[in-house]
């Protein structure tokens, strides 16, 4: 479950980022046609792969042993899944999936509908590696269960996973369907999204569970002694939950437990029938502590910061790369490419960092939080039980009836052995509980730093506005070169310039401006402003500011007008016509009356001195 969250977002990534241009293939039906002959040259190998595992196995399965079987058949799986997310991919940026299903009249109004045929089709194939992985897990497992309810176990599990991707992409919808532009402005902005991203997750943990339940399948545990035991349990140590829930996952056979929910009228621990029959009464209280554990330590809000923490970096990532990417000149003929195909090539390799960054921090940073979350966990669960002992003989248990690894860790999970030797060493050094709780937590504060760091850097801070106008430079002066007599591209160079005080470039854009339309009233006026005030005093030339700013309230007698002609009396050391301007200014402008203030103050104190 936890390699699919990764997949899941990939393909995710993978169909949200990619140009919906026509592609390689102008038919609907040739693209559907091509993307079901590789579904069935998917099958083939699926079939192929699961019997060549499943020989030899078969035949040495009491000299290799069960863990070596379930790592061989998870191996399988895993580079099956990523060759799916391939086949995927292909679909999306050859044969132009997204472009299709945007034909489909309503998908361009509600985006859930196109993204939900996306998924289910990468379900599709997940569905297939399962049907053809059913007759070697049947065989090397030794479970007993029909194909189509392993199938069907494995969709369930699974598609909570989606869950919040659906209803945030559903509610995104109802908000474009909004009318209000101030409402809508609010929340096309990146921090309205953020605001709204942080309430949605909260909300959705807290109220998400119950759903989850039912779609689960899950029921209250029959009342036995063992269910006896752990209410007890849980009364004697004070922990508050709605319900001990019956698993039936893979019909109860997967050897597992868990717990969701933040809010005790929310929360449910999740218990499978074969972790039942297999523990003892003290061994499943060991586990029940465990699961307190995640409660105790707010792991479940920590993933949810963690979340939250990737979409705050993952705005400004994309930006990023974008900006990095277009102003390569291979890239960005690419890009500014008429042909949709060489334009759909770009957003291709665009994806290629966004998904890198993905694995990256889910795989890794998120992973290192999670194998160290279980690790304190299981250390609580020693603390509760008063010894180890519990805990790690339940361990051995799970492992040894489930046929996992005792030496093969996960990107979540620490190895079983792994988590037992570090067990007994809290046995032997009781400290050992309190420095992994500090070390976790001072990793935890580090992370939120950087998270935080990051999210502003890229999104509000200085350094994204740069690579704005940096990015746009390029493509204007990319652009100037095919239209060199575009006015156009020339006012939106001078605005970058200006904006970024590149004020020599600014000052040859407006000339430009002028050259083609000597009576362009702003060109004028933002020109004489830099030919007035430059702190570079080789831009500096008082009489032809004078000259321009004149010209420019001929034009249009605005108060920014005036306060420039203003500005250029000044400097040439005419006070009384400065100070009689500034006034003028100032009779008629509503706004920015301060500033207007400060230069009639400025203008008056000057007034008799001598002239420059």
């Amino acid at each position: 479950m936890f390699n699919n969250i990764i997949y899941i977002i990939i393909v995710v990534v993978i169909f949200n980022i990619n140009y919906p241009g026509e592609g390689l293939f102008r038919s609907p039906v040739t693209a559907i046609l091509i993307l079901f002959l590789l579904w069935l040259n998917f099958t083939i190998l699926c079939r192929y792969r699961f019997s060549r595992l499943l020989g030899p196995y078969r035949a040495n399965y009491t000299s290799l042993g069960q863990s070596q079987v379930s790592i061989a058949y998870q191996s399988v799986v895993t580079k099956l899944s990523i060759l799916s997310i391939v086949i995927f991919a292909s679909s999306v940026y050859l044969l132009n999936l997204k472009y299709w299903l945007l034909k489909i009249p309503g998908f361009t109004t509600f985006s859930i509908l196109p993204g939900a045929v996306a998924i289910l089709i990468f379900f599709t194939f997940l569905a297939t590696i399962w049907y053809y992985g059913y007759p070697a897990y049947c065989a090397l497992f030794n479970a007993p269960i029909k194909r189509w309810t392993y199938i069907g176990s494995n969709i369930k599990l699974n598609l909570p996973i989606l869950f919040p991707w659906a209803i945030l992409t559903i509610c995104y919808d109802i908000i474009s369907l909004i009318t209000r532009p101030s409402l809508k402005k609010i929340f096309e902005s990146e921090v309205g999204q953020f605001i709204f991203l942080t309430l949605f997750m909260i909300l959705l943990v807290l109220f998400l569970p119950p759903f989850i339940k039912y779609w689960w399948g899950c029921s209250s545990l029959p009342q036995t002694e063992k269910k006896e035991s752990i209410v007890n349990f849980f009364q004697k140590l004070g922990f508050k939950y709605r319900d001990i829930l019956r698993w039936p996952i893979l019909e109860g056979r997967m050897i597992t437990a868990g717990v969701m929910g933040l809010l005790p009228k929310f929360r449910y621990i999740l218990i499978t029938d074969s972790l039942l029959n297999i523990l003892s009464e003290e061994e499943l209280k060991a586990v029940m502590a465990h699961e307190m554990g995640h409660i105790k330590y707010r792991h479940i809000l920590f993933y949810i910061l963690f979340l939250l923490g990737f979409m705050a970096i993952s705005f400004g990532l994309f930006d990023f790369f974008f900006y990095a990417m277009a102003m390569q000149p291979s890239l960005f003929g690419l890009l500014n490419s008429q042909k949709e195909l060489q334009t759909s090539i770009f957003y291709f390799l665009l994806s290629i960092p966004i998904i890198l960054s993905v694995i990256l921090y889910f795989r890794y940073i998120m992973g290192f939080f999670m194998r160290n979350f279980e690790r304190q966990a299981d250390l609580y669960s020693a603390k509760i039980m008063g010894k180890p002992d519990p805990t790690i003989t339940s361990l051995e248990k799970i492992a040894r009836f489930s046929g996992l690894s005792r030496h093969h860790p996960s990107w979540h999970h620490f190895s079983i052995a792994e988590r037992i030797e570090f067990l007994w060493k809290s046995l032997q050094d009781p400290q050992l509980i309190k420095r992994h709780s500090r070390r976790l937590a001072l990793s935890l504060i580090v992370f939120l730093v950087l998270i935080t760091f990051l999210g502003y850097t890229l999104n509000f801070s200085p350094l994204k506005t740069n690579i704005e106008h940096k990015f746009l430079t390029h493509i204007l002066n990319r652009q100037l070169i095919e239209s060199s007599e575009n006015i156009e591209i020339y006012k939106a160079l001078a605005y970058v310039y200006h904006r970024r005080k590149n004020l020599a470039k600014a000052q040859w854009t407006y000339e430009n401006i002028l050259r083609l339309n000597p009576d362009n009233g702003l060109a004028l006026n933002n020109l004489a402003w830099i030919l007035a005030t430059a702190q570079d005093t080789t831009l500096l030339d008082y009489p032809r500011a004078l000259k321009l700013a004149k010209r420019a309230v001929e034009i249009e007698r605005s108060p920014t007008f005036l306060d420039t002609l203003a500005e250029a009396y000044y400097v040439n050391g005419l006070y009384d016509q400065a100070l009689q301007t500034i006034k003028e200014a100032l009779e008629n402008a509503s706004g920015n009356r301060g500033y207007l203030n400060s230069q009639l103050k400025k203008f008056s104190k000057a007034q008799g001195l001598p002239g420059r």
